[in-house]
């Protein structure tokens, strides 16, 4: 018999988790509190229109894919999404706009004749963007942070011998501005912070790292709408087996011996090995 699996919430991070479980053996139960699948990544319809509610950029898309090919998929049944060539458009009060490139040479070229900036101070800024980054996507992105060996290996080493350049001790406002002279193309730089809801007054310099994922590793637009991640995912989770229960809140984890051995559903309780 599988081992039972229990995962709260079917937002994209649920829904992915469950995909993988799924893939080691577990029978998978998700328990969601609202009526509908993908959290924030939601639609709304309103008078023959259909909108996409919250992330608005994708980056990353082989993430996506993975999860399909776990399942011995072809991605491009159920998924299909095309690079764009322009990130994203930007208007200032003053009348000033300006068109993101996502090739790099262009950026640079462009972002050097709207804001009045040195092209070669543009394009070191993204190179070590792209410095910080690769320094510490394995640690973050990759590998869990509560476990030791994380801690242990090679890439952490190099990222904490390199980390007096990473801007931990500096704010990303402080970091922009240091870097540039123009106050149009530090506002355009803090924006990044918005990626997980931050102030760039505040959060740390090493998010600068931010702007490398759109500009080097690309920005894409799924066919039909950001909902079509959620929509996707969630037909591939059903089909490989996975339950889903809707408007279903998870009131409590149940632990013992500091072991999550199962939770509370509204006045049952469900028990599981892994939660």
């Amino acid at each position: 018999m599988p081992k039972n699996a229990i995962v709260i919430g079917a937002g994209i991070a649920g829904i992915a988790s469950a995909i993988r479980l799924n893939s080691q053996g577990f029978s998978v139960t998700v328990y969601e509190s609202n009526v509908h699948p993908g959290g924030k990544l939601h639609q709304k319809k309103l008078n023959g229109f259909r909108f996409d509610m919250g992330p608005s950029l994708f980056t990353m898309p082989w993430l996506v894919d993975e999860l399909f090919q776990l399942c011995n998929k072809n991605p491009k049944d159920y998924f299909r999404y095309f690079r764009k060539e322009t990130i994203c458009n930007y208007f200032w009060e003053d009348g000033t706009q300006f068109s993101a490139a996502s090739d790099q040479e262009t950026f640079c070229s462009d972002a050097s004749n709207t804001f009045n900036e040195p092209k070669e101070n543009i394009a070191a800024y993204l190179k070590k963007n792209e410095t910080k980054y690769r320094l510490t996507k394995s640690v973050f992105l990759e590998k869990s942070l509560h476990k030791l060996r994380t801690y242990l290996s090679n890439d952490t080493l190099k990222a904490f011998l390199r980390i007096s350049g990473m801007g931990i001790n500096q704010t990303l406002d402080s970091v922009n501005a240091s870097s540039f002279s123009n106050p149009k193309l530090i506002q355009f730089f803090n924006r990044f912070a918005t990626y997980n809801g931050s102030s760039p007054y505040q959060t740390p310099g090493i998010m600068s790292m931010i702007p490398h994922l759109e500009m080097d590793l690309g920005t894409y637009f799924p066919e039909g709408g950001m909902f079509q991640i959620t929509e996707s995912l969630y037909k591939l989770a059903k089909e490989v087996g996975v339950s889903f229960h809707f408007n279903s809140p998870v009131t409590e984890i149940l632990v013992s011996d500091k072991k999550a051995i199962g939770v509370r559903v509204g006045d049952i309780n469900i028990n599981a090995e892994v939660v």
